[in-house]
């Protein structure tokens, strides 16, 4: 896919798609957004195992107290 031509392809809300693109070490930027709540439960947003080394690009508070957060690959 990054051989391809074209712009960036963006994923919002599917773990299963994630974890694929991640184990194949394709994706170049992540993007976070942490609410403040605690929910104790949920799906596990990296694949078991997985390392990946990376820099912060961006981090932003908002006034609800959602932090985004960019990361680029280290």
């Amino acid at each position: 896919m990054k051989a391809q031509p074209g712009k960036n392809i963006v994923i919002d809300g599917s773990s299963v798609l994630v974890h694929t693109l991640a184990e194949h070490d394709l994706i170049d930027e992540y993007s976070l957004h942490v609410y403040p709540v605690v929910l104790g439960s949920g799906k596990k947003l990296f694949p078991e195992g997985l390392r990946v080394n990376l820099r912060l690009i961006e981090s932003r508070a908002l006034p609800s107290g959602v932090v985004l957060m960019r990361y680029a690959r280290a």
